[in-house]
């Protein structure tokens, strides 16, 4: 028994040493992505700026201005990964969620658990709201369903439910089930307390009722399709974020098939543990109202909803697997995999987006006072680096009502009004400076180039499958 418990600890501390030395990695060597480059910018805006800003891109406001002191570091040391150590953080605060568990063989699991399952690995290194919202659900559920309710207990409940909400709007859900869960199980102090924090948060609802449906309007896809993904989070895996990894569907299937068993398994345990049973529910609770609410508006997406239930999944498979042997079977196979997929997105070559690299190229030529006309997927890395400073080119957006929401864009066709601001815009480039046309290929037609050779001369630079650049001169006649 004694070598067994040595031989487990040993696989554990392996475990943990995979999982954060990839974290490590994946924090240092994967480029910025778009949404990442959100966070940056959405960082380093004043408050009234950022509130303003969030109006119509993206969710609360807490989350940035966490970031602005890792914002400042890495504009000042062109270190951008800097600005993952807030996430990265928050995942390690997930494995010390296990001191919550009952000494012994729950606190190993848990930790494995935390360290093993991907989508926890793979989101502690990136610059998102994921882990510090899965953190702070987790925080509100177990004081809202599980701990004594002390005046302690139930202040940090209040700190951990609103500190989820101005996080992320999936938190909505999670802390909707702990105040449901808390009612049901009569625990009046931990429902008020939890019903506080959504009165805190109720000054944000109006901003929140007025986000445009286009900004979503990218997260719907069949039901079924979700609910794969979501089987898949379960047993240890999930949709692999695309930006980590092209290799995405290797692992889900086996994932979801492993999640079905873990799920069935742990029916017995929550027979005989009301901790189980409210764990279960929880997790219940929360994906069946992101899904409820994806009816009328698109807001459960495999791959990203989890992380509201994740942790507290964790810990009721934690809770079960030293006296259920089917579940701590099928526990270790879900770890296994959710290694072996947080592997394979640390091989996968992690080469800088097009939209970066061209941006960077026109950092090196534009000087003061040319303009650079950025479209869909361009214009977010080419304002944060003229806010940086590190573009000397003023930069309009292609649509031009792109600039009022920098995180999202909906692809369509060239339509005439963009035409004509694209005129407008080189009509605003003064003889002698230029214009650059960051575009991708599907909005680099004819429709739109014709009108601007019409006034000046267009040099294409670049052509890539994602992307051309071309830079445009004033002719001699110019329209007035």
């Amino acid at each position: 028994m004694q070598s067994r418990r040595r031989a487990g600890i040993v696989v554990l501390v392996a475990v943990v040493a995979v999982s954060l030395a990839a974290r490590a990695w994946l924090l240092v060597a994967r480029p910025l992505w778009h949404d990442e480059l959100f966070t940056v910018w959405a960082a380093r805006l004043p408050t009234a700026q950022l509130v303003e800003a969030l109006r119509s891109d993206s969710g609360p406001p807490l989350f940035y201005a966490l970031e602005r002191p890792f914002a400042r570091a890495a504009a000042s040391s062109r270190q951008d990964p800097l600005v993952r150590l807030l996430p990265f953080a928050a995942a390690l605060a997930l494995l010390a969620c296990a001191a919550t568990l009952p000494r012994g063989p729950s606190r190993r699991w848990a930790v494995a658990l935390a360290a093993g399952f991907a989508l926890v690995n793979l989101y502690a290194a990136e610059a998102r709201a994921y882990s510090l919202m899965s953190l702070a659900v987790f925080g509100a559920f177990y004081l809202a369903v599980v701990a004594p309710e002390t005046p302690a207990r139930l202040a940090a409940l209040f700190a951990c439910a609103a500190i989820a909400l101005w996080v992320h709007y999936l938190a909505l859900f999670g802390a909707g089930a702990a105040l449901a869960l808390a009612l049901a199980r009569r625990r009046w102090k931990s429902g008020l307390a939890v019903a506080l924090a959504f009165a805190a948060f109720a000054p944000w609802l109006p901003i929140l009722a007025g986000q445009p449906a286009e900004a979503m309007a990218w997260l719907r896809e069949p039901f079924g399709r979700v609910g794969v993904g979501f089987l898949s989070a379960l047993g240890g895996v999930g949709r692999i974020p695309a930006p980590f990894t092209e290799a995405r569907p290797l692992f889900e299937i086996p994932g979801a098939i492993v999640g079905i068993i873990l799920a069935v398994s742990l029916v017995p345990a929550a027979r005989a543990d009301a901790r189980v049973r409210a764990a279960l529910a929880f997790v219940v609770l929360t994906l069946s109202a992101a899904l409820a609410v994806s009816v009328a508006r698109p807001i459960a997406f495999a791959g990203r909803s989890e992380m509201a239930v994740l942790p507290v999944w964790l810990w009721a498979v934690a809770l079960a697997a030293p006296q259920r042997r089917t579940v701590a079977r099928t526990a270790a196979v879900a770890v296994g995999l959710g290694l072996a997929a947080t592997l394979l997105a640390v091989a996968f070559p992690h080469r800088r987006s097009t939209a970066s690299a061209a941006v960077e190229r026109v950092s090196h030529l534009a000087r003061p006072g040319d303009v650079v006309l950025a479209g869909p997927g361009f214009y977010l890395p080419a304002r944060l680096a003229a806010d940086r400073g590190r573009l000397a080119a003023r930069v309009e957006a292609l649509p031009s009502g792109d600039a009022a929401h920098p995180g999202w864009f909906v692809a369509w066709p060239i339509r005439p009004e963009d035409v004509r601001d694209a005129e407008a815009v080189a009509g605003s480039v003064a003889p002698g400076r230029q214009l650059f046309l960051l575009l991708p290929p599907e909005d680099n037609q004819p429709a739109l180039m014709d009108p601007l050779a019409r006034l000046g001369t267009p040099r294409e630079l670049v052509r890539q499958p994602d992307g051309v650049l071309t830079a445009w001169t004033p002719g001699t006649e110019r329209r007035p």
